[in-house]
This record gives C-alpha cells, sequence and structure tokens, in this order.
C-alpha cells in the first residue's frame, strides 16, 4: 500500500489496525531520528495533525466539486480549487495551521474544521 493510499484509506477508517500500527512506527522512528518531540511545538502529534486534516479537506474539497485535484474533468465545470487559506485551530494538541483549500465560487463549507469555528 503506497503512502497516498494509506492517508486515503486513513481519512475513510479503512485502515486495518496492523497497517496503523506501521504508520505510528514509521512515525515515531522518523521523530527519534530528528529529535522531534511527541507533543509540544513543533511535535509529532501536531505534525500529524496538520497533515489528516489537511488530507481530510482536500478529500473534502474533490466530494464537493465532484472530481479529484487534477483531473482534467473539472475543466469548464464552472467551480474549480482555488488555492488555500491558512488557519490556526486550537486541538487537544495545542494550536495547528492547517492549509484549507478554496473553491473559485466561495461555496465550499468544511465539516472537519469548519468555518469561523477557532477550537476543535
Amino acid at each position: 500500500m503506497t503512502e497516498t493510499e494509506i492517508s486515503e484509506a486513513a481519512v475513510d477508517g479503512q485502515l486495518p489496525p496492523e497497517q496503523v500500527e506501521a504508520v505510528l512506527a514509521q512515525s515515531m522512528d522518523s521523530a527519534d531520528a530528528t529529535g522531534a518531540p511527541l507533543a509540544g511545538e513543533g511535535g509529532l502529534l501536531q505534525q500529524l495533525s496538520k497533515a489528516l486534516f489537511e488530507r481530510a479537506l482536500q478529500a473534502e474539497m474533490s466530494e464537493h466539486l465532484g472530481y479529484e485535484k487534477g483531473d482534467p474533468a473539472g475543466r469548464g465545470s464552472g467551480n474549480s480549487r482555488n488555492g488555500t487559506a491558512a488557519k490556526t485551530v486550537l486541538t487537544d494538541v495545542g494550536p495547528v495551521e492547517v492549509e484549507v483549500p478554496r473553491d473559485r465560487t466561495g461555496a465550499f463549507e468544511p465539516q472537519i474544521v469548519p468555518k469561523n469555528a477557532r477550537r476543535l
């Protein structure tokens, strides 16, 4: 299973427990190698939260638009991706800055990180 497939499956809740353990072990090994702390500013938990939120937001945008990023089916559809906006949300692991995708019409209403929400 590729990293992209693992990330997508994690968002969809399809990862078997042994694969979750493998991803966590890989993340912990990487954190140990770089000396990154588990918690706190720049810690592993914040990094994982950021990655999970951003992946879920991209999946929500794809669902909203009806096509995947880079798919030619989106050309001329009347609405498309229009970059991202930075947003800092307060979580149990501390503040996490996420890049929230935007669409051209402004109709995208994210569910995992709602508009105007500052605490999750």
